[in-house]
Formats: structure tokens, sequence, C-alpha cells
């Protein structure tokens, strides 16, 4: 039993060292399979040493900006698109 704990713990070590986290940079649109939206980062701010983004959502009927922090649109798993088509966005 003790050594099954030592090995879970040591592959959860590993599997966060190897896992990379997207870069986000303005002028990106994203896309989250969770939250089924596509978002176009606007401008990039600082809050408190924190990055944050102004987007806005894609294929909404208001027009307004909000401001998500890099950490929120990780783990909401915002991916960046690169050249697909609307209908491939929505499969």
């Amino acid at each position: 039993m003790f050594t099954e704990a030592i090995v879970a713990v040591f592959k959860y070590i590993l599997s966060k060292l190897n896992s990379k986290k997207p870069v986000y940079n303005v002028g990106q649109r994203l896309y989250s399979r969770t939250k089924r939206n596509a978002l176009f980062l606007e401008k990039e701010i600082f809050v408190n040493e924190i990055k944050h983004f102004r987007v806005s959502i894609e294929g909404s009927p208001m027009k307004k900006a909000l401001i998500l922090s890099e950490s929120a649109l990780q783990n909401d798993q915002y991916k960046a698109l690169e050249n697909k088509s609307k209908s491939e966005t929505l499969l």
C-alpha cells in the first residue's frame, strides 16, 4: 500500500511537470469545448502583477468586453483557433 501511494504521488508530480500551459497573446481567437464559445483577446492588462485579458465574446448579441485572468482561461480550457472554419469550431 505504501509503495502504491508513493507511485501515485510520483506520477502526479511528473504529470504536473510535463503539462504545458498554453500561451495567450493579444489578437488570438480562443475556443473552449467545455464552455462552447469563442473569444477574441483584445488587450493585455496587468492587475496586481497578474495577467488579465480584455476579451469579447464572438456571436454575442451585445458587444460588451469582459476581463478574464490567464488562469481563468486555462481553467476553462480555452485553446487558440488556427485556420479553422466556423463549422469545424462548432463540431
